[in-house]
């Protein structure tokens, strides 16, 4: 097949990225001869800061030191984001936020797009002051004089002589920049005259092919006519053949009339033999027709001739005995006559007719409705009979009521036997198996072979004699009763046997029903167990425990310890992640507590957070060793990263005065008191937990909060409020999305338009901030102020329709740099919006969805300030 080619096979330049566009290893070479040749630091990174080429030059200063600390690199990468911003009038030269080294850039820009940075630096110029230096040492936290040995291997240069390099790099980066685009028109004009040559071949081909398929067709109409010339020549000499031949059948045909004058005179004299041979058989055929009428009346049933229109010609007497009409009125009956308004007997008595005309015999079953109207089962047979050259069918319709009858109660009986679902077994005196239905063979795996060969105890595998007189029993009245039977693979299998004395024939025999009751009996054993067991964490429940602890306490068991614990934080758990994390929770602390405890000891779930352990025969200080294994245990694991925590009392029950129910209430108060110490710690470690779950989860929420919790902190300055006040401004910022932990990740992250049910989840996300927050002594007063974030000053809001001051103020400014910052952030299902347009945004809502009061200083002294 010809190869084309079309605009998509050729490079065509439209995405603009700095590593396709030049050599990286060309690029590299020449950026670490400049930083050779003017002993500055240099790098090209992407526009976002993202390193193209390895670095060249740079001091042990920034790379070994500063960029080692949190602050320090901190700094570096706001300032190298600074001087990477694109700029194509000049070159960036700044001091570096982190060290005071001069830094400086050029931007690399191919057709008005920024596709690289080239940035250069680390160098001091003769206004640098040593004690201005060393005083960021303190700020990253670095020792005074490693910083100042570090320093001094800076390389040194004049602000003068810097800014002509910076002004050389500039020049540089433009000439990169008009040599891409010299490249890229270059590229195009090869490409386009690449593309009209391919068109021109393309068409040169298509020429080609065409030429030669108009040849082949001029070739072959061509060979065409030459055929036709040569069938027209044989064709005039096959007609003079056919002359010739014409003539001599003429007179071939003469001489055959000849030939049958005289046959036709030789039959006339055969003729008058045969009609005397006829007359001596009619006499023959009168004696057999007398004979056979005679056995037509006779037979005991219905007898019938019917032509090839389905019309009835011939019947016997008994045909109008059974069906009730007169020999008159048989004689205008056709086939289906008798079948008016029955369609099954209708389908029947055709299929036997197709089967008559397909082989020459047929036969059907179908209800022949009488004269009087009722409806007798007839059982049909019919064969092609050939009269006169005409066709048909003749047949004996048998009254078969009592056999089907009798075939329907037999086919009940079988239905019974063979469809059960419980076996069925005809045993005799001596226990042999003498029949078994289906049932048995699929449920015992033995044939039927199989079980004519064996005996009752070979199912049961019980003593012989005990068998016999269960049979015996059977026999006389009748029993049910459970045991066990083995199947052919081993199996055991409970069952439950209804057996009953009867007669198969004139011999005595049992008849036993056996029904499988595994499964009933598992549902029972497993009933049991669960009746006594928790289901969600396998120990045993409160039912078992307050039971057993009945029969335990008796001086035999003396001292009986009892221990008590309580899961910490479980409803925040549940709150955060769900219900599925908080069982998982509850889980590892059953499996702790089951590890940490013996054989003997009996541990229950006792309430919903709370377990207890019964301890026979142990002492006060065994249960405290007890109680450190359990937390040891627990302290080591983790649900989605919160560690397991549990509170735990004990008491001991050492004398038989002693009430067992008053040492278990010293144990319940022992571990509430336990429990308020442990408690508030606990919750506050589990928030900072589920926040920092949230935003590893959610990076773009992380961000999303700090933004928040910086205008939030803006707002109240302008507002003035305390520096307190501030502060916990700034956190409940932090902290207002809280509640989307318990939100699925997808909703969140969603690109389209949300669902009505997903916006629902989305809006629970108050509620379940408030919840968790709630749970915290130090976290009670901002809860309400998550709580309230989404309100609306018209009371338009969610989740409670707060209106106007009813919504906490603090609710109001977090609402107000919610929405700013959400206006101005790049989300998956939309644009950000501009400064401008989100503030004309806000100030087309104040009053509806934002407090008036609040709106205007942060238009007015946040956002323009800001601005301005």
């Amino acid at each position: 097949m010809e190869q084309t080619f079309t605009s998509g096979d050729y490079l065509d330049i439209t995405n603009y990225v700095f590593s396709e566009l030049f050599d990286l290893d060309e690029i590299q070479k020449i950026q670490d001869l400049f930083s050779a040749a003017t002993g500055v630091a240099s790098i090209i990174t992407e526009p976002d800061g993202t390193p193209i080429t390895e670095p060249s030059g740079f001091c042990s200063l920034c790379n070994e030191i500063i960029r080692k600390t949190e602050i320090g690199l901190r700094n570096c990468l706001i300032s190298d984001s600074i001087i990477g911003s694109p700029d194509k009038d000049a070159p960036k030269i700044q001091r570096c936020l982190s060290g005071g080294l001069i830094d400086g850039g050029a931007s690399i820009i191919v057709d008005g797009k920024h596709i690289a940075n080239w940035l250069i630096g680390q160098v001091l110029d003769e206004d640098y002051e040593i004690e201005d230096l060393l005083t960021y040492a303190d700020v990253i936290g670095v020792e005074r004089e490693v910083y100042k040995n570090e320093l001094l291997k800076v390389k040194r240069m004049s602000k003068l002589q810097f800014e002509h390099v910076c002004e050389f790099l500039f020049q540089y980066a433009g000439q990169l920049s008009k040599y891409i685009i010299k490249n890229i028109a270059l590229t195009h004009e090869i490409n386009r005259k690449l593309l009209n040559e391919a068109e021109i071949n393309n068409i040169n081909r298509e020429l080609e092919i065409r030429v030669k398929r108009r040849t082949t067709q001029l070739e072959e109409s061509n060979a065409e006519l030459e055929e036709v010339n040569a069938i027209l020549e044989e064709e005039i000499i096959e007609r003079h053949h056919a002359e010739e031949e014409i003539k001599k059948l003429n007179e071939a045909l003469e001489n055959r009339v000849i030939e049958r004058t005289i046959q036709l005179q030789d039959m006339n004299s055969i003729l008058e033999e045969e009609i005397l041979e006829k007359r001596q058989a009619e006499n023959e055929l009168h004696k057999e027709r007398v004979f056979t009428d005679a056995l037509f009346h006779s037979v005991p049933g219905m007898i019938y001739l019917y032509d090839d229109k389905s019309k009835l010609v011939r019947w016997n007497k008994n045909h109008e005995e059974m069906t009730g009409y007169t020999s008159e009125e048989l004689a205008h009956m056709n086939l289906l006559d008798w079948y008016k308004g029955d369609e099954k007997s209708q389908r029947a008595v055709r299929e036997g007719i197709r089967r008559v005309n397909q082989t020459g015999f047929g036969e059907a079953e179908a209800d022949l409705q009488k004269k009087d109207g009722t409806k007798i089962p007839i059982y049909f047979t019919a064969s092609s009979v050939t009269i006169d050259n005409k066709q048909y069918f003749a047949g004996i319709g048998i009254d078969i009521t009592e056999r089907k009858l009798l075939y329907e109660r037999l086919q009940k009986y079988q239905i019974l036997a063979e469809r059960a679902n419980d076996a069925m077994l005809f045993i005799d005196k001596e226990g042999n198996i003498l029949e078994a239905n289906d049932a048995a063979v699929r449920i015992y795996g033995y044939t039927y072979q199989e079980f004519s060969a064996m005996n009752i105890s070979d199912l049961r595998h019980s003593n012989k004699s005990y068998i016999i007189k269960q049979m015996e029993a059977a026999d006389k009245g009748g029993i049910i009763f459970e045991t066990v039977h083995y199947l052919k693979d081993g199996t055991l299998i409970n069952v439950e046997v209804s057996s009953q004395g009867t007669f198969l024939g004139d011999n005595r025999v049992l008849l036993s029903i056996v029904r499988d009751i595994t499964d009933r009996k598992k549902r029972e054993a497993e009933n049991r167990y669960l009746s006594y067991h928790d289901v969600l964490t396998g120990l045993y429940n409160r039912r078992f425990y307050e039971e057993e602890i009945k029969r335990l306490d008796i001086e035999n068991n003396l001292p009986i310890s009892i221990i008590m614990g309580d899961v910490n934080g479980l409803k925040l758990v549940n709150d955060a992640f769900g219900q599925d994390t908080g069982d998982l929770l509850l889980q590892k602390v059953a499996a702790a507590i089951r590890r940490a405890c013996r054989t003997e000891d009996i541990v229950a779930r006792w309430g919903g957070d709370e377990f207890v352990i019964l301890l026979p025969k142990t002492k006060t200080e065994e249960a405290e060793e007890i109680v450190n294994r359990i937390k040891d245990l627990s302290d080591n694991e983790y649900v989605n990263s919160i560690r397991v925590s549990i509170t735990l009392g004990w008491d001991t029950k050492k004398t038989m005065d002693e009430d067992i129910q008053k040492v278990l209430k010293n144990v319940e108060d022992s571990m509430y008191k336990h429990k308020i110490i442990e408690n508030e710690g606990m919750r506050g470690n589990t928030i900072s937990t589920i926040i920092n779950t949230l935003h590893e989860k959610n990076p773009r929420e992380e961000q999303h909060s700090k933004r928040v919790s910086e205008l939030c902190q803006k707002i109240g300055e302008a507002l003035g409020f305390s520096e307190i006040e501030v502060s916990r401004l700034k956190v409940v910022g932090l902290l207002h999305d809280i509640g989307k932990i318990a939100i699925d990740e997808g909703i969140l992250n969603k690109s389209g338009k949300l669902t009505e049910t997903e916006w629902e989840q989305i809006k629970k996300h108050p509620d379940i901030g408030y919840r968790i927050l709630s749970s915290s002594f130090d976290m009670l007063e901002l809860a309400d102020c998550i709580l309230a974030h989404h309100e609306r000053w018209d009371g338009a809001g969610y989740p409670k329709g707060l209106k106007g001051a009813a919504i906490p103020r603090v609710s109001r400014i977090i609402a107000l740099a919610d929405a700013y910052d959400a206006m101005i952030s790049e989300r998956p299902y939309r644009d950000a919006m501009s400064e401008e347009q989100a503030m004309i945004e806000i100030e087309k809502n104040v009053g509806t969805q934002f407090d008036p009061e609040i709106t205007k200083i942060f238009i007015e002294r946040v956002l323009i300030k800001r601005r301005g």
